[in-house]
């Protein structure tokens, strides 16, 4: 059985490698191996398609936007964000037009240090943490898949059968049965809405963010959180004259969905300290994206022959930064799988594989955000502040425990 296993291992993988080939040179797959159809191509639909390249397997992407614009803001990517992408072929190219921050700093609003971590020390120094522009990171997922990319294309409908998807898209070109469509999404992923029709997939945290990117000539600056009640400042440097901004502020009445974001931002924070303050001072409504926290209920994984990776399975609050890094790692972890099994095998040894580890990273990053609505109360931020000083930085004592799950 171990003979016959492998060699169907290896007969599945030739396949793959021979139906690229054939893709490439002529546009064409083979009968033998899987229809893909990932729709997204964001982080996480591009991730794959990098990925699936790699194993050798065809795919068909699509993109509702016209076009591969994407808006500028900024990203940190964490150590196993770095490992993955170094699996995936693409770290060097991160790695020359990132910033790597060596520290990561909690403080009141008056900036009081709370706690402090040194992401070179173990366990956290497994990898580089970086932070870049979005936008750099996208283009370089664009590299190579772009020309693949068929955009102002959505899934119109589909129906499920025993083993696949027939498919009725916004481009007749793509219709048809495939045995595998993936939701890459993102947090809004129609396909999970219609999987799931029954439940509310979402959860608002009741919590408006705003995110901006500003020039700061010699700043000097390491990541740093700034905390109040239930208002966050967070700053982290995209270069030595490059900051980006995250703010946030619990807030049940919707008082902040209208009017000048800018204006908001500097009223609800007039009380912090530097650099919050003078970051405030010159900003306009024009640079800044303004967006809601919102989790998943629950990770998702699949429907039948519909999978979710990325936002569309696992978005969650960014305390841990594991946004990119999730997407990454499903793309790795899925493409594997369909590289050494049948396409039902693999979605199942997907779930299989992933569930732990996201599961645990939803459940963690999102925990205090659910208890964020008790720091109102003095003596909820008091209790806040102490587990801080007690444990270290939130984020970095999640890194530390993630360091030591297995992928």
């Amino acid at each position: 059985m171990l003979l016959i296993s492998i060699k169907h291992q290896a007969s599945v993988k030739m396949q793959h490698t021979l139906s690229l080939l054939i893709f490439h040179l002529f546009g064409l797959p083979i009968m033998n191996t899987p229809r893909i159809l990932i729709s997204g191509a964001g982080i996480a639909g591009l991730s794959l398609a990098h990925c699936l390249e790699q194993q050798g397997i065809h795919y068909v992407i699509i993109e509702k936007h016209a076009t591969s614009t994407h808006t500028s803001s900024g990203i940190a990517l964490p150590f196993n964000a770095i490992q993955a992408l170094r699996k995936m072929g693409l770290a060097d190219k991160v790695l020359a037009v990132a910033h790597q921050v060596n520290d990561v700093t909690y403080t009141k609003k008056t900036g009081k240090v709370l706690a402090y971590a040194n992401l070179l020390a173990a366990p956290l120094n497994q990898d580089k943490f970086i932070a870049m522009n979005r936008e750099s990171l996208h283009a370089i997922l664009l590299e190579g898949i772009e020309p693949r990319i068929n955009f102002n294309t959505t899934i119109d409908s589909f129906l499920p059968t025993t083993n696949g998807v027939n498919v009725i898209s916004s481009n007749s070109e793509l219709n048809g049965k495939y045995d595998l469509v993936v939701s890459a999404e993102g947090i809004h992923s129609p396909l999970r809405k219609q999987c799931f029709p029954e439940e509310e997939t979402t959860i608002d945290h009741n919590i408006p963010n705003w995110r901006f990117v500003v020039d700061q000539p010699n700043h000097g600056l390491q990541p740093t959180y700034m905390l109040d009640r239930t208002e966050l400042f967070m700053v982290y440097p995209l270069s030595p004259d490059t900051l980006y901004c995250y703010a946030h502020i619990f807030d049940q009445t919707n008082q902040y969905e209208s009017g000048s974001s800018s204006v908001h931002l500097r009223k609800i924070f007039s009380q912090f300290s530097e650099p919050a303050r003078s970051l405030l001072k010159n900003i306009d409504d024009s640079s800044i994206i303004k967006s809601r926290l919102e989790s998943v209920k629950h990770p998702y994984y699949k429907k039948g022959r519909i999978v979710f990776m990325g936002d569309a399975s696992s978005a969650c609050s960014p305390l841990l930064q594991q946004g990119a890094a999730s997407a990454f790692e499903d793309a790795l972890c899925l493409a594997k799988q369909l590289a050494n099994l049948p396409v039902a095998d693999a979605i199942s040894a997907y779930q299989n594989t992933r569930s732990p580890r996201v599961d645990w990273t939803v459940e963690t990053s999102d925990k205090p955000v659910k208890l964020v609505k008790a720091m109102r109360n003095p003596i909820g931020a008091f209790i806040r502040n102490k587990v801080i000083q007690k444990k270290g930085p939130l984020n970095a004592d999640g890194w530390k425990q993630l360091a030591k799950m297995p992928l």
